[in-house]
Order: C-alpha cells, then sequence, then structure tokens
C-alpha cells in the first residue's frame, strides 16, 4: 500500500492532468477550480484513510481529529467505505453532519447569551441550483481522487503481499519434503 506521499503525488498527477482535460474540453475556469479543490480536499483533508487515528490526513485535523473518532472505530480499514463513490460519500456526509452539529450547537449557545444570529438560506431556486452545482464540482474532484487511492491501494498492495508469501515459504520448509 503506497504511503501518504505515494498518493499525494499520483493525486497532484491526476490535478494537473484533470485540469488539462477539462480546459481542453471547453469547462470554465471556475468549475476547474472546484473540481481541483474538490481532488485536494480529498488527497489532504477527507482521504480514505481517515478510518486510520494515526494517519497523516487525520494529523492534519489536529486536535480537532477527536470528531473523527467515532468513524476511525465504527469503520475497518478497507472495508466498503474505502471505494471510491460509497467511500466518498459516507465521509463527506459525516464532515456535514458534524458542520451541522456544530452550528446547531453555536446557534443554541448564541441564544443562551442574548445573540440573535440568524441563519437565511433564502434566495432564488436558480441561484441555490447554481451553487449546488459548484458542490457537485467538489464532490466529483473528491471521487477522482478517491478513485485513485483505491486504485493504487489495489495494485501496490498485491505485489507486496505476493513477496511476503514468498518469504515465508522459504522460511517454512513442506512438511511433504521431509516424510512427515
Amino acid at each position: 500500500m503506497p504511503g501518504f506521499t505515494g498518493h499525494t503525488v499520483a493525486n497532484s498527477v491526476a490535478l494537473v492532468g484533470t485540469s488539462a482535460f477539462m480546459y481542453w474540453q471547453g469547462w470554465s475556469l471556475q468549475d476547474i477550480f472546484f473540481v481541483d479543490t474538490g481532488i485536494v480536499i480529498s488527497t489532504l483533508i477527507l482521504s480514505p484513510d481517515m478510518d486510520l487515528f494515526t494517519s497523516k490526513p487525520m494529523n492534519g485535523w489536529g486536535i480537532l481529529r477527536v470528531f473523527w473518532w467515532p468513524y476511525s472505530k465504527l469503520v475497518k480499514h478497507r472495508d466498503r467505505l474505502h471505494t471510491p463513490i460509497v467511500g466518498t460519500t459516507v465521509r463527506w456526509l459525516y464532515t456535514l453532519g458534524l458542520l451541522a452539529l456544530l452550528v446547531l450547537l453555536f446557534r443554541f449557545w448564541f441564544r443562551r447569551i442574548g445573540l440573535q444570529v440568524e441563519f437565511s438560506f433564502d434566495g432564488d431556486r436558480e441561484d441555490i441550483i447554481f451553487n449546488l452545482l459548484y458542490v457537485l464540482d467538489v464532490y466529483i474532484g473528491a471521487a477522482i481522487a478517491d478513485a485513485l487511492h483505491f486504485v493504487l491501494d489495489m495494485f501496490v498492495r498485491e505485489p507486496r503481499r505476493a513477496r511476503g508469501n514468498r518469504r515465508a515459504l522459504r522460511r517454512e520448509p513442506d512438511p511433504s519434503l521431509f516424510g512427515e
């Protein structure tokens, strides 16, 4: 399995390649920016390795990584939530759930101390759809980075396992050779 550096280098190459391809296809600069943002976020902040409490993306959260402790205990490394679309969706929904919980707690706290802060999501339907399309761009970038992470884990893990099996075979002689 490649380490953090291997995944970061591969996702950096994917970022450049995706940007060039999208530019060549005529995507707007805003769309390219938000897809690239999704790749960066999924590489450095919301990696598929968030289930490992000692991973570099997890350490990047600093003291806030305590919020990821339940996730790391509930999710086993390389289970279904390590796959690109499902894992990406669950990690992003988990993050949005944490943010919603924090917003509700702060809103309650502000009311307790007498501050009136209104959270308004008013806007035209077109504005909301327009902004949700940028959120979709970020999600697409995250899914690209997670897919590359998954592919790297699959292709780099196999040779190490095979090499380890060969070593184990060299150490343990076949019992049938000794007439046992």
